[in-house]
């Protein structure tokens, strides 16, 4: 898995990478200008703040137009940007966009920081994701539950798998859910797995009926231990594994339609 642990805080291995190039933007752009001296500090840390907007904006407007198929049913997804999915190319299109408009408004002191902080971002950004960890991974063979009780292997299925890590206590997953099992009914050939992950049949069952969701696809880890086999470190945690049983991608935290569908097809080898 690609998780990130700080304390009590868990990220997904391309947001940290994100939040450590955002808080290197800033810094870099500070220092450079602060060493030019003049006015250029005070226009630096402005024009800073609108690139990096315009690069969050441009990103993602880039992913919804890029995804416009998965958005075009569900429109207000859109605006669910906690949920992650960004093109950078878009967001570095917005922000070579900035930088002119500074340089057509004669701020031509801000350019050098600016320039310098985005080198700065884009290295550690890389630097992040090269560091990450890629330990290669298959469906673990052990015996799980189903909710009425009987045994469930997940290896040796012949099919790509979608393998949610999951619990009702987890408002990311309770969040997440609808959209899943919308998505396991309605895509042939890939199957879903929902694991919870430590309560019992009767806390889930609950949870699906006062969701209306069904129960296709639900098993239970009564003791956590797919969370261990996976090297998975927070909840709610999505895998997807091809026929072979091959993790192929993974998300840890809330993820959105577009995000999944692309990783299954990364799955399945569909590039639609």
């Amino acid at each position: 898995m690609n998780a990130i642990s700080i304390g009590p805080l868990v990220f997904d291995g391309g947001r940290f990478a994100a939040v450590v190039a955002l808080l290197l933007f800033f810094v870099v752009t500070e220092i450079v200008a602060r060493l030019r001296r003049g006015d250029a500090a005070g226009d630096a840390a402005r024009w800073a703040g609108i690139a990096a907007l315009a690069w969050i904006l441009g990103a993602r407007a880039g992913f919804v137009i890029a995804n416009g198929s998965v958005f075009a049913p569900h429109p207000l997804d859109a605006l669910k940007l906690w949920q992650g999915g960004f093109l950078p190319v878009a967001g570095w299109a917005a922000g070579v966009a900035v930088l002119l408009l500074a340089l057509l408004r004669r701020a031509r002191g801000v350019a050098l920081p600016l320039v310098l902080g985005g080198a700065a971002a884009l290295a550690g950004h890389q630097a992040v994701l090269a560091a990450l960890p890629r330990p290669s991974v298959t469906l673990p063979n052990m015996q799980l539950i189903a909710l009425d009780g009987r045994g469930v292997r997940l290896e040796g299925r012949g099919w790509p798998m979608v393998l949610n890590l999951w619990a009702t206590w987890c408002p990311p997953c309770r969040r997440e859910m609808p959209m899943m099992t919308d998505l396991a009914a309605n895509t042939p050939g890939v199957e879903f797995v929902f694991a919870n992950q430590g309560e019992d049949a009767g806390q889930v069952l609950a949870f699906l009926a006062a969701e209306k969701l069904p129960d296709q696809g639900m098993i239970r880890d009564p003791h956590n231990r797919l969370m261990g086999a996976l090297g998975a470190i927070g909840l709610p945690s999505t895998l997807v594994f091809d026929a072979k049983g091959r993790l192929v991608a993974a998300h840890t935290g809330e993820i959105s339609r577009a995000a999944l569908t692309r990783m299954i097809a990364q799955a399945t080898g569909d590039s639609r």
